[in-house]
């Protein structure tokens, strides 16, 4: 019986020490995510929760009862924190593990499930609209790699009033960005982009025209 127990130990303690394939994945993903929020440090009002994988922007990503416009200032907070989640998803030797980038809109309890989930989508159309626009005087702007990567990673999705929760009125109008990470059981070819011409072939992204409910 004693035998057996100490057997049971060693084994208990192999596993411990050489974490299996997985677990390994698991730390990759997250010393990503880690390495993103030690980045978006600098950005004020901006708070990355690895726990969740959000992005959140605090006020200035709050919106006004049963509108989708965004302020310039806004605008330019996204612009300027953007390049930081690029800039590392480059970097990091687990770039491929950042899926994409899902920026999503969300609505209060106010109102129909239907309307406040087109309220919710073109919130988020306008933030990822708001990414392509001319920067202001003394404002950095995406570069053209830059608004690429924002073409091939991100994604935009309206929620309507779900996952309002407990929040307030006022909290649950906003725009969040999730980071979506590989599973571990995700293929190698999960991360491979579809075939875009070069840099200098591009001709432009096209504009956002303006809309109403």
């Amino acid at each position: 019986m004693m035998m057996l127990f100490f057997i049971v130990m060693a084994v208990s303690l192999i596993v411990i020490t050489n974490p299996g394939p997985e677990q390994d994945h698991e730390k990759r993903v997250r010393n990503l995510c880690e390495e993103i929020k030690r980045a978006a440090e600098g950005v004020k009002d901006v708070t990355v929760d690895c726990q969740t994988n959000r992005i959140n922007f605090g006020p200035q990503a709050f919106f006004a009862v049963n509108s989708f416009g965004i302020s310039s200032s806004t605008k330019t907070k996204l612009r300027e924190v953007v390049p930081v989640i690029i800039s590392v998803a480059n970097k990091n030797p687990d770039r491929q593990l950042l899926r994409r980038v899902v920026i999503e809109g969300y609505a209060s309890k106010s109102g129909t499930y239907l309307h406040n989930l087109q309220l919710s989508m073109r919130r988020a159309e306008e933030v990822l609209c708001g990414l392509f626009e001319n920067p202001g005087a003394n404002e950095r702007g995406l570069t053209l790699e830059e608004k690429q990567v924002v073409r091939d990673l991100f994604l935009v999705g309206g929620y309507s009033f779900n996952d309002a929760g407990n929040r307030s009125s006022h909290e649950a109008q906003r725009v969040e960005f999730r980071l979506e990470f590989l599973g571990y059981k995700d293929g190698a070819s999960s991360t491979k982009s579809e075939s875009r011409p070069p840099s200098d072939e591009v001709d432009g992204f096209g504009t956002c025209r303006s809309r109403v409910l």
